[in-house]
Formats: C-alpha cells, sequence, structure tokens
C-alpha cells in the first residue's frame, strides 16, 4: 500500500519529475518513488505532455501534487531538427557510446540512418562515420561533443515554471538520451539545481546513444549496470547509486499480483490447463508477430506441446503509439478460430502521453508471468521479470522472419541480451519448429535452465527484496539533504541543493 503524503508545508522542497512517455509514469508515477516523495511531505511537480487529461489529474493531482505540461516533444529531435547545427550534435551523439562499434543495437539503428543519409549525399554519410570512429573511441571528444551542444543548445522552454515553482530537484528516466530529459535536465543544471536520472530500461545504456546531460546522481538497477554507465557514457563511477528495478517489486511481495485462479477466470481460461504466454515483439522491429502466435495456437490446440495448454498473446504496447497505431486484426482472428487461444490488450489511456498504461496492467502482466508455465518473447525485457519468478523463456530470434526484411536486426547479438545467451538461461529458437520443440521442453521439465535464470536474474536486476522504489526514493530525498544519502557524494550534492533556488 503506498504510503500517504504528508501535509504540505510551505516551505518544503520541490521536486520536478520529467515524465515523457507512459514507460516514464510507470517508472517514476507507478512505484514507490513516487509514494515515498510524497510521504516525505516534498512538494512535487510532473512535466507531462497530457497535465490536463482526466484520468492523470484523478490520479495523481493533489494539494502536494501539480501537474504541468512538458514543451518538448517525446519524437527524436523535434526542436533539433529546426537548426540543421543541433542537428548535427543530435544525430552524432544518437550514434556515439564508448566503445560504440561494439554495440550491435547501436550499430543497427546507425545502419539504417546511414542508408538514409547516403541517399542524399555519400560525401556526408562518409564525413559522419569518420566523427563517429573517434567519438566511439575517444572519452575526450564525446565529452566535448556534448558540453559544445549544451553551451550551444539549452533552450529555455521551461522558464516560467522554473521561476514559478522554484525546484531543488529535477528527476528524469534518463541522463539525456531521450531529448525532453536532456532539455529540461541542461535547464536545471544552468540554475544550479541539483539533477538526477533513474535508468528506465535494460537495454538503454548500450543502445541509446551517448548522454545528453551531466546529472548529479544516476540511479541504477544493478551493478552490471553501473558498470555500463562510466564505460559507456563516462560518468563518474561514485555518482551511482544501485537500487534495484522499482517496477517489478510487486514480482516478489506477497500478494501483491493477481493469483492464478482469479487471472484465469479474469481471462476465461481453464484453469486445468498449462498456459503459454507470448509476448509480442515490437511491430517497427519484429514483422512475424503473427505467424509465431499462430504457431502457438495450433501447437496449443493439438497434441504438439505434450500436455493441454492455453495460450495467451500478450500485445506489445507499441502497436498502439500514434505513429503506429497497428491493426490487431490478425490476433483477433487467431483468438477467435482457436478455442485455447486469448488476447491481452494493453489498457492504453492517453494517446498525449506514449503507451502510458493503466497501473492494473501492469499487475496483471506481472500475473500472467508469474504464473505461466512458458514465456516466449521476442528478445524483451519481460525476459527478466519471467527469470526473477522463475519462469522458463523462450527467445524467438529474428532469424526466424518469415520474410527478412534488408538491415533486419538480430536481436541475440544485442549487448544486453549477451549474457543471458551466455548462460544458457533461454533456449533461443530460430525457426518455427524450434519454438514448439523449445516450448514442449519446458513443460515436461520446467527446472531446465534453472542455474542460468537465477545467475542472469542476480547479474541484471541488483536488489530484488521488493524495496528498489524505496530505495530509489529515499536517494532522491537524500540529495536535497533532508535524510543520509547512500552515495559518497552526499555532501557535495547537498551543499549545492542548498544553494539552489
Amino acid at each position: 500500500m503506498p504510503a500517504p503524503p504528508t501535509s504540505h508545508r510551505d516551505d518544503a522542497p520541490t521536486v520536478f519529475l520529467v515524465v515523457h512517455m507512459g514507460f516514464a509514469a510507470r517508472y517514476l508515477l507507478r512505484t514507490d518513488i513516487f509514494s515515498t516523495l510524497r510521504a516525505a511531505g516534498l512538494r512535487i511537480v510532473v512535466l507531462t505532455p497530457n497535465p490536463d487529461e482526466p484520468y492523470m489529474v484523478e490520479e495523481f493531482a493533489d494539494e502536494n501534487v501539480v501537474l504541468e505540461g512538458l514543451r518538448v516533444d517525446w519524437g527524436d529531435a523535434t526542436i533539433a531538427l529546426n537548426s540543421r547545427l543541433w542537428s548535427l550534435f543530435f544525430y552524432l551523439r544518437k550514434f556515439t557510446i564508448g566503445d560504440g562499434h561494439r554495440s550491435e543495437a547501436l550499430q543497427d539503428k546507425y545502419r539504417e540512418f546511414n542508408d538514409l543519409v547516403r541517399t542524399r549525399s555519400r560525401l556526408l554519410a562518409a564525413g559522419f562515420r569518420l566523427a563517429l570512429n573517434a567519438l566511439w573511441r575517444s572519452r575526450a571528444l564525446r565529452k566535448l561533443l556534448l558540453a559544445l551542444e549544451t553551451n550551444l543548445f539549452t533552450p529555455a522552454v521551461h522558464r516560467d515554471l522554473f521561476d514559478r515553482y522554484e525546484p531543488r530537484l529535477v528527476v528524469t528516466t534518463s541522463p539525456g538520451w531521450f531529448l525532453p530529459d536532456a532539455v529540461v535536465l541542461r535547464e536545471a543544471a544552468g540554475r544550479g539545481i541539483v539533477t538526477a536520472t533513474a535508468v528506465l530500461s535494460w537495454d538503454n545504456p548500450t543502445s541509446k546513444g551517448y548522454r545528453g546531460a551531466d546529472p548529479d546522481q544516476t540511479i541504477v538497477w544493478s551493478d552490471e549496470m553501473a558498470r555500463q554507465v562510466p564505460e559507456h557514457h563516462d560518468s563518474p563511477r561514485q555518482r551511482i547509486v544501485i537500487a534495484g528495478v522499482p517496477h517489478f517489486d510487486d514480482y516478489v511481495r506477497d500478494d501483491a499480483l493477481p493469483p492464478r485462479h482469479e487471472l484465469f477466470e479474469r481471462l476465461g481460461l481453464d484453469p486445468v490447463r498449462r498456459l503459454i504466454v507470448f509476448a509480442t515483439g515490437s511491430p517497427g522491429t519484429f514483422r512475424s508477430n503473427v505467424a509465431v502466435a499462430e504457431a502457438l495456437a495450433r501447437a496449443a490446440e493439438s497434441d504438439a506441446l505434450g500436455v493441454p495448454c492455453e495460450l495467451v498473446i500478450r500485445v506489445h504496447p507499441i502497436n498502439f503509439r500514434p505513429d503506429y497505431q497497428t491493426p490487431l486484426d490478425e490476433f483477433r482472428r487467431l483468438a477467435a478460430a482457436f478455442e485455447h487461444t486469448s488476447l491481452d490488450i494493453p489498457e492504453i489511456r492517453s494517446d498525449r502521453l506514449r503507451v502510458d498504461m493503466a497501473a492494473s496492467d501492469g499487475l496483471r502482466l506481472g500475473s500472467l508471468i508469474k504464473h505461466c508455465d512458458v514465456l516466449v518473447n521476442i528478445f524483451s525485457t519481460t525476459t527478466l521479470e519471467a527469470f526473477l519468478v522463475d519462469r522458463p523463456v523462450v527467445l524467438v530470434s529474428s532469424h526466424v522472419e518469415v520474410k527478412r526484411a534488408d538491415g533486419q536486426r538480430d536481436f541475440d547479438g544485442y549487448q544486453h541480451m549477451s549474457f543471458v545467451i551466455d548462460e544458457r538461461a533461454a533456449r533461443v529458437a530460430t525457426s518455427i519448429p524450434e519454438i514448439i520443440e523449445h516450448v514442449r521442453a519446458y513443460l515436461a521439465d520446467e527446472s531446465l535452465d534453472r542455474e542460468g535464470r537465477r545467475r542472469v536474474a542476480v547479474r541484471e536486476l541488483g536488489p530484488t527484496d521488493g524495496s528498489a522504489g524505496r530505495r530509489a526514493g529515499e536517494s532522491l530525498i537524500g540529495l536535497l539533504g533532508l535524510t543520509a544519502s547512500p552515495t559518497e557524494q552526499r555532501g557535495e550534492l547537498s551543499a549545492k541543493a542548498s544553494r539552489a533556488p
């Protein structure tokens, strides 16, 4: 149960939370990060694209929480593209990290961009490549690039909000990998305000490009992520705090997720049958979701899996982004055609705050993963959720694509997935028959690969005691000097906080 807010004091410090998309809302607003800040009596100002939508007001606004408009669009380079010079800085940073030539995820994205640039100017593409090669290998050049961009391009688009609320702390879910975060962090730093980042996602440090700002503190999931951030983004290790994964806390708390019988009743599933969950891939990166779903549906309907099964197809939430709006007709056809196949469709609440899902949706997804017998996915973060509750996972490789397009990504080569593969923590399917074979093997013996799952969970998830959100919230409060901070920088940062407006 979230802690209730204390009564607001006029002299209570103000914290800005930057919520530029739905996953950021899940991370900052629907975990114990938010409830911990509220319980401390802080005034919270949420910067979001949809401050006036009724569900946001009803869910979050009160005497201690104010919703204000975020004035930078979530889309890449919305502001930067208005300036050719800023656009150059933006794209150089977008495809740069330390040792970027070794990051397959970053290289995949760069190849797509390079193909586009080459159609316009081969000379420009060649020059861009030379610059990136230097940036991938030089820490000094990366920091110089960021310093130049920061000094040249820090638009004061939220000046009136900073003047009105006088925040002492600004919190984002990236150190500027996303343009809205970069702009607000730079605005805050220019005013001497303490800044912090709570890293949103598993692959972000290795795939999103170089940071766009220099936060005073970065809160990460694990020791492994604490290694990646300095290595790829040149952030001082002493400014990094390890907290765990706040939105995974419910997986390890007693009675936090709906029990199996409640889940099966809600979805109309046969409780006698085993449960396969297929978490579809993003429609922009994997084009064979329907083919995989149909193969699993046919297998569940027959005796191909060895035991009677129900299949639930969990549709990827990005299907509902305004720039995708992917039709679900084919998935609905499968659910209608096969008795033991059901759809689980995310509860998307807004078109303005992209892919913002109801809190209840996260609980239902958690229950699906916790109570499934096998999870099938396209190399997604749901892999870690399954490992946390010791559920077997079949990873569907991009090689299974029915019609592979040029430049199609090979997910199994991505850095954040490499340890999963190396530890044999999951089975990788490169064909439709292999998917069925691996699912059948796990149904016959769920203990297969259990040690690998455990090792990956320990390495990638950090503390898994159900207190990650509270830990992250307390670390943020510590930056204000209100409680003991777990970082070695407490004295320096608290002093900075006390000097801020």
